[in-house]
């Protein structure tokens, strides 16, 4: 798993810029989630940390079930070639955002 750092780091790269600062963060309790780092990295950006409880995994049923559907597209797509997984992540990742949901 990657640090809090190292996460803080790629959200900006990847997400922050492309989407905005978030008002709240939600996450499970991961460890890079739970460290002071990360907790000032969310203060800084003036975000407030939400933690799921593992009492209750449904409150991050949202983000569960979307990495159930990225799963099994890389799964089919990648059924042949299990190590080029990599390389079919921008295509998943444009027929997810393209897909119409109700």
């Amino acid at each position: 798993l990657p640090s809090s750092t190292v996460t803080a780091k790629l959200l900006v790269k990847h997400v922050f810029r492309l989407h905005g600062i978030p008002t709240e963060i939600l996450s499970d309790r991961g460890p890079q989630f739970v460290a002071r780092v990360w907790k000032e990295f969310a203060e800084a950006l003036g975000a407030r940390v939400a933690l799921t409880s593992g009492h209750h995994p449904q409150t991050n049923g949202q983000c569960e079930r979307m990495n159930q559907e990225l799963g099994a597209m890389l799964r089919c797509v990648c059924s042949s070639q299990p190590t080029a997984w990599s390389t079919h992540l921008a295509w998943i990742e444009y027929a997810h955002n393209c897909h119409v949901s109700t």
